[in-house]
């Protein structure tokens, strides 16, 4: 165990000295135009100190080219980044039509492609496995997501009142899952998988709806891997 423990701080010790010689990450970074807009991700997950995510994610700098996507190797991939573990998340499609991301995290190349840390998540609140579909996680990143108020946005609402506005919809589970579907989602609860007391909607908003992440977001999925993030409670139902 102890020879384990130092096989894997060793490997984190490399992955460290790697990101510290990628070029400075810029104060912020904005794209626009993004709504049905192709992304992946790679989760690069190390165990020591503690179990953290990486969320690596292509948009911006690729279109995750589904020959690329289709052809990763996850053990591959490890033993590339240094990581204990990887997850692959995708292909997805952003909702949103503009976004900021303040201190945005390095560049790092994976299997030939470039992709940037976007977020990170602390696994020792959430574990390492993946959390049944409507459970909520918290996430660190500082995001500012704008939905224009002429165009449709796709909530979820709990029985508590609470709001959740998807931010992407996912072919994981369903891969020929279109942008033009989300609407009729409502129609049909059973695919999404939604529990007793929740609804699903779509609305167009009066004015653009402005969902920031001020350091921490607290996000969930649905049975089709569509996430969502949550409204602060100034919003309502």
């Amino acid at each position: 165990m102890v020879e384990l423990r130092s096989v894997i701080a060793a490997g984190l010790l490399a992955a460290a000295a790697t990101l510290q010689l990628a070029a400075p990450a810029p104060a912020s970074i904005s794209s626009k135009d993004m709504r049905d807009q192709r992304y992946c991700e790679i989760f690069t997950i190390f165990l020591a100190p503690s179990p953290v995510a990486r969320v690596n994610n292509t948009y911006g700098l690729n279109r995750c080219p589904q020959r690329w996507w289709d052809s990763l190797d996850t053990s591959e991939l490890a033993a590339e980044s240094g990581a204990d573990l990887i997850l692959l998340n995708g292909p997805r499609y952003w909702l949103m039509d503009k976004v900021t991301v303040t201190e945005p995290g390095p560049i790092v190349e994976l299997a030939g492609k470039q992709l940037r840390e976007v977020a990170t998540i602390d696994l020792a609140k959430v574990g390492l496995t993946p959390p049944p579909p409507f459970t909520g996680v918290k996430i660190t990143r500082g995001t500012r997501f704008v939905f224009r108020r002429d165009r449709p946005v796709f909530q979820l609402i709990d029985p508590d009142g609470r709001v959740y506005v998807m931010q992407a919809y996912s072919q994981i589970v369903d891969p020929d899952l279109t942008y033009d579907q989300l609407r009729g989602l409502r129609r049909d609860p059973d695919r999404i998988g939604l529990p007793d007391g929740w609804r699903y909607r779509t609305r167009k908003p009066d004015e653009n709806l402005v969902l920031r992440a001020n350091g921490t977001a607290t996000i969930i999925q649905d049975a089709l891997k569509n996430t969502y993030q949550r409204l602060p409670k100034r919003y309502g139902a």
